[in-house]
């Protein structure tokens, strides 16, 4: 394997883990779609989900990539209006237009009024629809709110120059992962497996701070394993240990599903220097993922009112999506995405002009 550094292929293999894991979600929504999983007999049924969760694997793996980017992106941008501005037109967009869909194709659920559709719109614009028991119209929307939560993280830490603070951030994880344990033992469940996909952000910047050579190999490997161990034990204390009354997974399927949720990216971490990550194949999946991440869902709903079933739902499920998944990344991702770059760069100009000024009427 070539392993020649490539400016091209420097952030590469981050495409290829948003491809795999939009894929591995996809799949297993797909799968639980066609009615494989309900023959015993089959191979599958036998591993998912009682071992195994591709779909928890996708979503631990998108959190370990955002903890990785969003640093990268804030302190690239290094301007705290503009890396929101470039947030909001990165998922708003296609987000609205999915609801929009969604909404329309489920003949509005059990909404019937002009003022229970509002309430249900703005519960859905600050992603909060779960928690206000709300009528979800954007599949897999819990995940953004999650993400919100380490952007507002990232930029407050951003503001009071504590971004860089590593090993304060690590400890700091630790003790709330502690603090949520204790409170699972004394009967007040917390939800940990949601708190840990926030540690994976913590154990994604760790990575992007190892990338930049400002954390020692010691450093990070120490780190690394602080963060793995922190969320095992938080798997362990809050499926199997102290369980909720209605738990949504179990500790084994759980523990499996984010093994290989770290296979998937610390595998291209560790050789993301290999000209393999510049293929064209890895920045095509990576730059779709995120429609077809949001747009599986409202077509598997479709499917559902035919008979299609079996292999070929999955088939039809994963043509038709990434067929799609093409189209609004052209005509409604790309787009804003362009919009914000010109903002960036409207912002640069306006900063470089600002510098001048100040140059020439400095005194002599």
């Amino acid at each position: 394997m070539m392993t020649h550094p490539s400016k091209t292929s420097r952030y590469g293999f981050i495409d290829a883990i948003r491809g795999i894991a939009a894929c591995s979600v996809m799949f297993q929504h797909s799968l639980y779609a066609s009615g494989l999983l309900g023959n015993t007999k089959d191979l599958l049924a036998g591993i998912i989900p009682s071992f195994l969760e591709l779909g928890e694997t996708g979503v631990v793996a998108f959190f370990l990539v955002s903890g990785f980017v969003i640093p990268l992106s804030l302190e690239k941008t290094a301007n705290f209006k503009l890396f929101w501005l470039h947030r909001a037109v990165r998922i708003y967009p296609l987000y609205i237009v999915i609801f929009f869909a969604t909404f329309a194709v489920q003949a509005g659920g059990d909404i019937h009024s002009v003022k229970a559709f509002l309430v249900n719109f703005t519960s859905h614009l600050f992603f909060v629809q779960e928690y206000v028991k709300q009528e979800d119209f954007v599949g897999g929307s819990w995940t953004l709110s999650l993400e919100v939560v380490w952007y507002l993280a990232i930029s407050g830490l951003f503001l009071v120059s504590l971004n860089k603070k590593t090993t304060m951030l690590v400890c700091l994880s630790v003790l709330v992962s502690v603090l949520a344990d204790l409170c699972c033992a004394f009967g007040l469940h917390v939800p940990t497996g949601r708190l840990s996909m926030l540690l994976c952000c913590v154990l994604g910047l760790v990575c992007y701070r190892r990338s930049k050579d400002e954390l020692s190999v010691q450093a990070f490997t120490l780190f690394c394993a602080i963060l793995v161990s922190t969320i095992a034990i938080n798997l362990l204390a809050g499926l199997q240990l102290f369980p909720s009354s209605h738990p949504t997974s179990t500790f084994q399927s759980s523990i499996d599903s984010w093994a290989l949720a770290a296979v998937i990216f610390f595998v291209p971490f560790f050789t993301r220097k290999s000209m393999i990550w510049a293929h064209p194949a890895g920045a095509f999946l990576g730059r779709i993922s995120y429609s077809v991440y949001l747009l599986h869902p409202i077509l598997l709903y479709v499917l559902l009112q035919t008979q299609i079933r079996g292999v070929p739902m999955i088939g039809i499920t994963f043509a038709i999506t990434i067929a799609l998944a093409i189209l609004t990344y052209k005509f409604i991702e790309s787009p804003a995405i362009r919009f914000g770059h010109s903002r960036k760069t409207t912002a640069l100009r306006d900063q470089d002009g600002a510098d001048a000024f100040r140059t020439a009427i400095r005194p002599r």
